[in-house]
């Protein structure tokens, strides 16, 4: 009798035993906690191309990485140096090119809330040479605004007159000459005699100028006046008398204005040393 109910009791605690643990069962419960093969590389590889998402999106939008390769503008920048650049500190929204991917839109697509400010160090996108397109491959310059839309800019030897403010300037030699920084909104008047001012600022602004007889033709049409779209720049190199700056090159449209100079990041010489006196020093 008692062997009989030992029996019994076990083959039910076989029947009970027998569903959960058989070797079937248990890889099931297995496979169904672990998820199909290759889930874990999909979710990296998806996290990848977010992190690249993201970091395009901040690096169009947000924040941008500058070299300094000359002495142009030392000493407040020197070669070897690495800047942060601030997209933020003027507008917001895409420029005409994209960084990265070269990419050029028809137009900027940026709300400027406020316009870079005299002595502001920025970082521009190279316009190109007086009377040139802009270059197909991005060249990124560095050069501190001087003259803001509507100044009138006045060179005499060393000194620099902005509006009625003179400046000296040791060491530099520019001939007398007298320029006038375009505003967005200021109309000239344009004729065969007037169009050798105002050509390089045409042709900057990607237009077709010819002149028959007596008559300016812009885009082909007859043209006796033009009236600017956007703000223009004067920049120029803290080392004046050894940089490349719109002395040279005219004046920077507002559209290639890239951002602000903020901050040194990492700081190099020429011998591979780091120079840890000016990481994280702040631009001004």
């Amino acid at each position: 009798m008692h062997g009989e109910s030992s029996a019994r009791v076990a083959g039910r605690w076989w029947q009970v035993w027998r569903p959960y643990h058989s070797p079937r069962q248990i890889v099931r419960v297995v496979q169904r906690a672990e998820g199909p093969p290759g889930l874990r590389g999909r979710d990296i590889l998806e996290a990848a191309a977010l992190a690249v998402v993201v970091a395009l999106a901040l690096k169009m939008l947000v924040v941008d990485f500058c070299y300094v390769p000359s002495l142009s503008m030392a000493p407040t920048l020197l070669p070897g140096d690495y800047v942060i650049v601030s997209k933020l500190a003027y507008a917001l929204g895409f420029p005409e090119r994209m960084p990265v991917l070269s990419l050029r839109l028809p137009r900027e697509i940026r709300w400027w809330y406020r316009l870079p400010e005299r002595w502001d160090v920025i970082v521009l996108d190279f316009p190109g040479q007086l009377g040139q397109s802009r270059p197909e491959i991005p060249q990124y310059y560095v050069k501190r605004v001087v003259g803001l839309p509507g100044d009138t800019l006045r060179f005499s030897g060393d000194t620099l007159w902005i509006n009625r403010t003179a400046y000296l300037l040791p060491g530099m030699r520019e001939t007398p000459r007298r320029i006038i920084v375009p505003a967005r909104g200021m109309t000239f008047p344009l004729s065969p005699q007037t169009l050798s001012q105002w050509m390089p600022l045409l042709l900057r602004e990607g237009l077709q100028v010819e002149v028959h007889r007596d008559t300016v033709y812009v885009n082909g049409k007859p043209t006796t006046s033009y009236t600017m779209p956007q703000n223009y720049f004067f920049v120029m190199g803290d080392n004046y008398p050894n940089s490349s700056d719109s002395r040279s090159w005219g004046v920077v449209p507002q559209s290639a204005v890239i951002g602000k100079a903020v901050l040194i990041y990492y700081s190099v010489s020429e011998t591979g040393r780091l120079r840890w006196s000016r990481i994280g020093r702040l631009v001004h």
